[in-house]
């Protein structure tokens, strides 16, 4: 991982550091909106990371927290961090903010009913985003090949710790020409060897769950102290800060799907299919 974590990661350390030094003072949140003049609501929203604030504002917050000094002058540094504009990031405009904080996240949850960004070969992506009615075809090449790129994180050094279930109906699904499924079904398995890494299938004989019907990705940002559950749909994005029912979700789905083991078995037989 990048050493710098970004701003919008920084946005959710600082929300997470500004809620510490409230609690610390005693100061309930509606109070602290009072003081401000600011509406209710917008204090909650700076410390779960969704809103930024200027520095007048911070300054006037850390004031009224009594921070000293020293540690009010490294929250004013990182609130200036936050407030960098982050790199263009070659995705939807929805999911912009979500891939940094994938890059940041040091343990990545999935639960999927098609292969998963993170999982696509360029070809795979391609073939499913040349499909999308919001995907404009100048767009298709360029956003393909940055979901492989995001994938060749997971070989290298510092790779997040990242758990997969996938739907059978995932390996199903013909994406692309029957050669590019193959090679789409052989980086799986090649993944699935990666020590970082655990993939499990969920077959189709289990029945409905949750997570299949409403897939999304836990990311555990440990720099922020934070996990954020991020679900897309067509049009937009929701990342959710209140992740119980996600949790749960990905642990019933992970405790009833195949063993690591069987799941390269399956695998073995789809990629033998495609021969």
């Amino acid at each position: 991982m990048n050493d710098d974590p970004g701003p919008i990661v920084q946005r959710l350390i600082l929300g997470e550091r500004l809620r510490t030094l409230r609690e610390s003072s005693g100061i309930a949140l509606d109070d602290a909106n009072a003081y401000l003049g600011w509406y209710r609501g917008k204090l909650s929203k700076i410390e779960n990371g969704t809103l930024g604030l200027t520095d007048r504002e911070l300054s006037t917050l850390l004031s009224y927290y009594r921070v000293p000094g020293p540690e009010a002058a490294q929250v004013k540094q990182l609130g200036t961090e936050a407030r960098r504009k982050a790199a263009p990031e070659r995705v939807n405009d929805w999911a912009k903010q979500y891939i940094p904080l994938e890059r940041a996240a040091s343990e990545i949850r999935l639960v999927y009913n098609e292969i998963p960004g993170l999982l696509q070969t360029k070809a795979s992506a391609r073939a499913q985003l040349i499909r999308s009615p919001v995907v404009l075809a100048a767009d298709v090449d360029d956003m393909a090949a940055a979901r492989e790129e995001r994938g060749n994180r997971l070989y290298g050094d510092k790779a997040p710790r990242v758990w997969a279930v996938l739907g059978e109906e995932a390996l199903l699904r013909r994406v692309g020409a029957p050669h590019e499924m193959r090679a789409q079904l052989e980086r799986l398995r090649e993944m699935a060897l990666l020590s970082t890494m655990s993939l499990r299938v969920m077959p189709l004989t289990h029945g409905p769950y949750a997570g299949l019907s409403c897939p999304f990705t836990l990311l555990w940002i440990e720099r922020a102290r934070t996990t954020i559950a991020y679900v897309e749909t067509l049009t937009g994005a929701d990342y959710v800060k209140s992740t119980k029912a996600y949790s749960l979700a990905f642990d019933q789905a992970h405790e009833d799907a195949l063993s690591e083991e069987e799941t390269l078995i399956l695998l073995d037989q789809y990629i033998a299919d495609l021969d």
